[in-house]
């Protein structure tokens, strides 16, 4: 099936924003203010991911007449290039991290039982994309059974997002013990995004009309994801004016966080929809982005392995990159961090052991030019 150019541009960018995150964290201080003001906003990669992955899932089985006749085939295709990569970087990292050395046995194991059930660092991602597989039938059906009252959807989506997340972030004292157990564990649960999952499932069933009015408004649409941005950011300010630490205002459940995603949404949308205008499917340009959007899940999936042994060793120190400020040692490391996990997933994409570590077939061929939208109909790989 072809491929929506829009779609591979979007896809790159969480992807980047993820590293991007993890570069802050381990180059900056934890009380940066600064640092964290950027963390606001790059907190938006998890909601856009898995609001792109509900909108393929979607797009790609609109017009299937129910779940039935395309359920065994979607789980069969669609979970072994998640559980089977989950599995491989879980135990690569424990064995990586010095507490997870396979001796002695029993505390080894435990903790890679707990790396297994709530995900190692970010593999959570892959966790609550399972969980989304798993639900997704229902979610088709929503969408099937709700037309014509989307909007009320969406609405009642919102408001529950606002509600748990201000919930969790300012009323966590007062909801009962197992409602705390439950918020507890919010980072890994596919109930804490199911706004992303429910607006990418409705855009995908709207996908005509969302483009048309993207190139109706575009500028106005760029103009609501930067104004969303700077409120987000006076809202951080406002925490830490009442006395929040500079983790806690830009905390990613915070509600205000949600701003920063409907930014991305938006810039992201006009900005993929007017390359694909502007320049060929076979050119230069989107020749590129198929290269990169094919690395981006590998990339995603390995790019702690090199940013530990960079900065969790001597090796930074070695390389002169202590010396420096620290807003340019971020940027060298983010720089080259996605340059060499970029690197180690292209030489495995050609191997055997491409869908275990990358989450990707073995690239034999060049990929088939990815298609504008308005040519590339309802279908989408």
């Amino acid at each position: 099936m072809p491929r929506l150019a829009q779609v591979d541009l979007v896809r790159i960018v969480p992807m980047a924003g993820v590293v991007a995150v993890h570069t802050l964290i381990f180059t900056q201080p934890a009380g940066s203010v600064g640092a964290n003001a950027a963390l606001m906003v790059l907190h938006a990669n998890r909601e856009v991911f898995f609001f792109i992955t509900a909108f393929v899932l979607v797009h790609s089985t609109r017009g299937g007449g129910g779940p039935r006749p395309w359920l065994g085939r979607f789980w069969r295709r669609r979970y072994p290039v998640v559980v089977v990569p989950y599995l491989a970087w879980t135990v690569i990292y424990w064995l990586q991290t010095e507490s997870g050395r396979p001796w002695p046995p029993e505390p080894a194991l435990r903790l890679l039982g707990i790396d297994l059930a709530l995900g190692w660092f970010h593999l959570y991602f892959l966790l609550v994309t399972m969980q989304l597989y798993a639900i997704f039938p229902l979610l088709a059906w929503l969408v099937r059974r709700t037309r014509g009252r989307h909007l009320w959807v969406l609405g009642a989506s919102a408001a529950l997002q606002l509600a748990s997340m201000a919930l969790l972030e300012y009323g966590y004292a007062l909801v009962p013990g197992p409602v705390q157990t439950w918020f507890a564990y919010a980072q890994v649960e596919a109930s804490s995004y199911q706004l992303a999952f429910v607006a990418g499932a409705l855009a995908a069933d709207h996908a005509e009309d969302c483009l048309a009015w993207i190139r109706r408004h575009g500028r106005a649409a760029l103009a609501a994801a930067a104004g969303a941005t700077l409120a987000a950011e006076a809202v951080y300010a406002l925490n830490l004016a009442l006395g929040r630490g500079p983790q806690q205002a830009a905390d990613v459940f915070q509600p205000a966080a949600l701003l920063p995603v409907v930014a991305a949404i938006l810039g992201l949308a006009v900005l993929a929809d007017r390359l694909a205008r502007t320049h060929p499917p076979d050119g230069a340009l989107w020749r590129t982005v198929r290269v990169a959007a094919r690395a981006s899940f590998g990339v995603y999936l390995g790019h702690m392995l090199p940013m530990q042994l960079l900065l969790l060793t001597p090796l930074a120190t070695l390389a002169g990159l202590r010396a420096i400020p620290l807003p340019l040692q971020a940027a060298a490391v983010l720089a080259l961090i996605l340059a060499v996990t970029f690197a180690l997933v292209t030489a495995l994409q050609h191997t055997a052991l491409s869908v275990a570590l990358t989450g990707r077939p073995r690239r034999r061929h060049p990929d088939p030019p990815a298609l504008p939208v308005e040519v590339a109909g309802t279908e989408m790989a």
